[in-house]
């Protein structure tokens, strides 16, 4: 029987570590003085925000009826580097490294590949930069490249290092937000390739 005899989406790891850090900062939330307490509220918007838009692409690969194999919230040391992946999808041909953005408000990207983020207060609209995830995920992939026999020694991995190892890497983006409203319009191309919706992440 071959690797990649599976019919429908494996999942080896489905557990996140996001769900953990919600309940215990639900749970230090009446303990709290009223100052913390306006951070951990901050905090828990944030975490509850990405935790739903993974949930959101783990049912979009359960239902893509593909033979893949999924890992998520994969947490990978080298040396001194460290990367907190979201999903690496193990397919025949490749492996996808999925960044998962739920992001709020609407989404630019010039033709310089700057991040550019528009939020709506009412009548009023505010602009802002945001931190790339291409950058955030192709240092992911930098750093999956150096990992030599540190990688045998991680036992989810160690049943497919042979495999893995010898296909591409696939970086991508999934901005996980429904509403968000993406503009790449005069985005490069090397990164328009690199970020994708939701709802087409099963068809790419």
């Amino acid at each position: 029987m071959g690797l990649f005899d599976i019919l429908e989406p494996t999942f080896l790891k489905e557990s996140s570590d996001l769900e953990d850090q919600i309940h215990q900062l639900t749970e230090i939330l009446p303990k709290a003085s009223p100052y913390v307490q306006e951070v951990i509220r901050q905090d828990l918007k944030l975490l509850e925000a990405g935790f739903y838009g993974e949930n959101q692409i783990v049912f979009e690969l359960k239902n893509s009826h593909l033979p893949i194999y999924v890992l998520r919230d994969l947490y990978i040391e080298h040396g001194d580097l460290s990367a907190q992946i979201d999903f690496m999808v193990i397919a025949p041909k490749c492996t996808y490294l999925l960044e998962c953005k739920n992001l709020f408000g609407n989404i630019e990207i010039n033709k310089n590949g700057d991040f550019i983020r528009t939020l709506q207060f009412g009548k009023h609209f505010k602009k802002e930069g945001i931190y790339s995830p291409i950058t955030q995920n192709e240092r992911h992939l930098e750093l999956i490249k150096a990992i030599e026999l540190e990688s045998r020694k991680k036992r989810l991995l160690n049943m497919f290092l042979g495999d893995i190892t010898s296909k591409a890497f696939v970086p991508i983006v999934v901005l996980a937000n429904e509403k968000t409203v993406l503009n790449d319009r005069f985005a490069p191309k090397s990164i328009k390739q690199k970020i994708v919706r939701l709802d087409r992440l099963v068809s790419y």
